[in-house]
């Protein structure tokens, strides 16, 4: 009883039972109407009265007017419902970034104390001491990073951000960031590939690897296969920088490509990450005058997402 009651109970129904009971109304009302005319000019033809007097074009013009309001109400409903659905997909998707972050902070602190109740309650070595510390340390970096996401994030979105725009040689610059994250031990095999031996970008330095490192651990959260492998292109377009990234991941279904650079959007509808790392990659590429582009075969197949930015050009 309860789940037809709230099968009856849902927006959409209520919707399409409006529609409905709407529709019927203005059917009844016309041919009520039409009716209650057919019968006056009988009326009139019978007792001969002036048939100039028979509002014929009133009667149209009345019911296109009416047809009009009721279109206006109808139009009116659907807005109504279709903001209305949005709302609740926005609250779902919020929920989902509240559910998704709450686990990105909750992992590392517990991990971190983890480690602090092993050093009170053990004299380790200063060998196994300095390990812990780096543990520790890699944990307290992944905190900073996703608290700097939210708050550099609302930041831009208000508008409040002074980007502090440096220029970089890119060949230089990606080298470094590979060999900061390229770990094959443990399933982060990154390859770099320039076809361009020299090309200076210009870059808000902490927000630019920020980006970077939302693509890269994105090719390396969405693969599920045992030997994890990015590769970074790096070419140049006319007065256009080039950087690809390039997966043996998981892949993407054509629907899904537009999808994924949304806020809050996630695919699979996964509780991993926040739903923000491909939102704020467009914001950040934006603000460097460029764009990211996705491109995948299919499922299974991969993902290549390719980062263009302007060469030589103030941002």
């Amino acid at each position: 009883m309860f789940a037809k009651s709230s099968w009856l109970l849902r927006p959409v129904t209520i919707f399409v039972f409006s529609l409905l009971a709407l529709g019927t109304s203005l059917y009844l009302y016309i041919t009520s109407y039409l009716r209650v005319n057919d019968a006056f000019a009988m009326f009139v033809r019978k007792h001969n009265l002036d048939a100039r007097q028979l509002l014929d074009s009133h009667t149209w013009v009345t019911i296109l007017v009416l047809s009009i309001l009721v279109g206006s109400i109808i139009l009116g409903f659907s807005l109504v419902f279709i903001y209305y659905q949005k709302l609740i997909q926005l609250y779902r998707m919020q929920q989902n970034f509240i559910s998704g972050f709450t686990h990105e902070l909750k992992t590392p602190i517990a991990s971190i104390r983890l480690f602090l109740d092993t050093f009170s309650r053990h004299d380790l070595p200063r060998e196994d001491a300095l390990k812990y510390i780096e543990f520790m340390r890699k944990d307290t970096d992944r905190l900073a990073s996703n608290v700097d996401q939210i708050l550099n994030l609302a930041k831009i979105e208000e508008k409040k951000y002074e980007p502090n725009f440096t220029t970089v040689e890119a060949n230089q610059y990606l080298n470094e960031i590979v060999a900061k994250n390229n770990n094959a031990e443990i399933g982060r095999l990154i390859q770099f590939e320039s076809q361009c031996e020299s090309v200076k970008i210009q870059i808000d330095p902490p927000l630019f690897e920020m980006m970077m490192m939302n693509l890269i651990n994105n090719a390396f959260v969405y693969n599920h296969g045992d030997n994890k492998k990015l590769e970074i292109h790096l070419q140049k377009k006319h007065s256009q920088v080039l950087i690809s990234f390039t997966d043996n991941g998981v892949g993407l279904e054509q629907n899904e490509i537009k999808k994924i650079f949304r806020k809050f959007y996630q695919v699979g509808k996964t509780s991993k990450g926040s739903g923000l790392g491909l939102y704020l990659v467009t914001v950040v590429a934006k603000l460097h005058k460029g764009t990211i582009e996705a491109t995948s075969p299919g499922l299974g197949a991969g993902s290549t997402f390719q980062l263009i930015l302007p060469m030589n050009v103030e941002a």
